[in-house]
């Protein structure tokens, strides 16, 4: 897991980046960070045990990669691409995902809790065990997934597609549904229930 040191400065409560002993707020070399982090989605393509809070990335390929029990909480990810990718276990809360792909994605065990997420396809991925509790979701599609256990509770779903998923025991609790279809789901086999 990744090291769970809190950054240096005074007042400041954020993981400090793996090696320093500052978080990436506080580092003065940002650039150059973003770059490592860069070559380590797209070149490499494994990320183990990293903590970057705050950081923005766009166009990346991340294709095939493998993403282990790291953290990018607070993070923006524009036009990227996770396709075919194994996340497991890490940590994407109050994040947000603009016009990003996850076709056929193992992700289990991570968190995506208070994400806004619009306009992503996360069609023929296995989600299981994870948490998009709070999420704001606009014109995603999570078709043809398998979500079993996972959690959408108190999450905003606006035309969202849940066409052809696994929902057993899903939690689909107090959530805002408008435009959702379903068609072809097991609705039956999941947790609703209004507040």
């Amino acid at each position: 897991m990744f090291p769970q040191l809190k950054c240096r400065m005074e007042g400041c409560h954020t993981y400090a980046l793996k090696g320093r002993d500052v978080c990436f707020h506080h580092a003065k070399d940002k650039s150059e960070i973003l770059k490592g982090f860069e070559d380590l989605f797209t070149r490499k393509k494994r990320v183990t045990d990293q903590s970057i809070v705050n950081a923005e990335f766009e166009g990346l390929d991340i294709t095939s990669a493998r993403l282990l029990f790291s953290n990018f909480a607070f993070c923006v990810f524009r036009n990227c691409r996770f396709d075919g990718s194994r996340i497991n276990t890490c940590f994407f809360d109050y994040s947000i995902f603009d016009d990003c792909s996850f076709l056929d994605c193992d992700i289990r065990y991570s968190v995506l809790a208070g994400s806004t997420i619009r306009n992503c396809s996360f069609t023929g991925s296995t989600m299981i065990h994870s948490s998009f509790m709070g999420i704001d979701s606009y014109g995603n599609d999570f078709s043809h997934s398998d979500l079993y256990f996972s959690n959408f509770s108190l999450s905003k779903l606006i035309t969202t597609k849940f066409e052809d998923c696994n929902l057993k025991r899903c939690n689909f609790r107090s959530v805002i549904i408008r435009g959702v279809s379903f068609k072809y789901s097991n609705p039956e086999e999941a947790f609703f229930k209004n507040l």
